[in-house]
């Protein structure tokens, strides 16, 4: 808030703008978007966070308080995302950054879990409860030609392909995008 004052001296009138203290130190704590975005992406990468109050806790340390509503935004802009880390637990991880990379049980790589399906020009794969939406986000972010796009749930991808696409290309293009479909 800005107060103005106004006094008089020798005749002559002087405005004063008189900043609130409280104003002031908000001002020196504000930081613009982009470096609170750079803070953002380096304590990501650097630590395994598993709530939206954790990374503000560590923001606010680092200098950066921000509201849970602007850090929710800020995630979304980063496309970070939640994966399970290698002890199990859901933590945030930016877009496709090897640090908290899936780790799959042995049960998840049993070939009963994953399933590849096939009907006219769509694709149906099988994956554990919980790991569609990675799968389907690295379908759709690998850009391949043959797949048009994706539909997840929980444990089933739905694949578009290209009309009158052979399903052995299909398949051998899928197996470059996730492995795990394949292993044995």
């Amino acid at each position: 808030m800005i107060a103005y004052s106004l006094h008089i001296f020798n005749g002559v009138s002087i405005i004063l703008c008189i900043f609130a203290a409280e104003k002031w130190e908000n001002m020196q704590k504000r930081q613009d978007k982009k470096t609170r975005l750079q803070a953002i992406r380096l304590i990501v990468s650097s630590q395994a966070l598993e709530s939206q109050e954790d990374l503000q806790v560590e923001l606010d340390k680092a200098g950066f308080p921000c509201t849970q509503t602007t850090l929710s935004r800020d995630l979304k802009q980063l496309r970070i995302s939640k994966v399970r880390g290698r002890n199990g637990h859901s933590v945030y991880a930016l877009p496709r950054e090897g640090m908290f990379s899936p780790a799959y049980t042995r049960e998840e790589i049993h070939k009963s879990c994953w399933q590849i399906n096939f009907s006219g020009n769509l694709m149906v794969v099988h994956t554990p409860p919980g790991h569609a939406s990675m799968v389907a986000y690295d379908i759709d972010n690998a850009h391949h030609p043959f797949f048009l796009g994706t539909v997840a749930g929980d444990d089933t991808v739905l694949v578009v392909l290209q009309e009158d696409l052979e399903r052995e290309r299909a398949r051998t293009a899928m197996s470059e995008i996730v492995p795990q479909l394949f292993e044995k």
